[in-house]
């Protein structure tokens, strides 16, 4: 099988795992979503993708299963090796924070998702090097968001994130959100099921 990536005229980005980047659990997202949305339905083409979504070791690790099932791979199997391979320790888990960026195609309630099942894995000690500010960094790229949540000096990181979403609903319209996420709630209960419960404990 010719193995290429074809990345020339795709708009989005394409999520990268391996280096620095070992959430296996955020990257399985990003990707499942991405493919989606540049409407990649060739299996033999998606694995090209996840494969050009991987580097150093992680190429190595989907390189080797796949020679050694003499197949293509389907996201999940490769979600599931790399995973068998990469866990985040708590240093890494707080490095990861401090420099995680909403993706161009994530509304905020799934980035949202991702951000607080990181966060709440966190020591308490951990958790109080974090501040607002680190999350309002994170979806600075959003810019009229981003300027409401700093204008509304959130004293939490949680309450950032509430008022983040609502300024996405305001701005966006509730039924126009609810047509432009890409994961359900089931998907988000699937792959996040403690922060489905955690939302419920904080009133989102």
């Amino acid at each position: 099988m010719k193995m290429s990536s074809n990345r020339e005229g795709r708009k989005i980005p394409l999520p990268i795992i391996g280096g620095n980047n070992k959430n296996v659990k955020a990257w399985y997202i990003l990707m499942k979503n991405w493919l989606k949305m540049e409407k990649v339905i060739d299996d033999e083409e998606k694995f090209q993708f996840i494969l050009a979504g991987t580097v150093e070791e992680a190429t190595q690790i989907v390189s080797d299963k796949f020679v050694e099932a003499n197949r293509i791979l389907n996201l999940e199997e490769c979600r599931d090796i790399l995973l068998e391979r990469y866990h985040l320790n708590e240093d890494e888990r707080f490095r990861e924070l401090k420099t995680l960026l909403i993706m161009p195609n994530e509304s905020v309630r799934e980035f949202n998702d991702r951000y607080l099942d990181c966060y709440c894995q966190l020591s308490t000690d951990n958790k109080a090097k974090l501040s607002v500010y680190d999350y309002e960094n994170s979806i600075r790229s959003r810019t009229d968001i981003y300027e409401k949540v700093a204008y509304e000096e959130a004293k939490t990181i949680e309450a950032a994130c509430k008022i983040a979403e609502k300024v996405e609903r305001i701005k966006l319209g509730s039924r126009s959100v609810q047509k432009g996420r890409k994961f359900s709630n089931n998907n988000i209960q699937n792959n996040y099921p403690f922060i489905s419960r955690y939302r419920s404990n904080q009133n989102f």
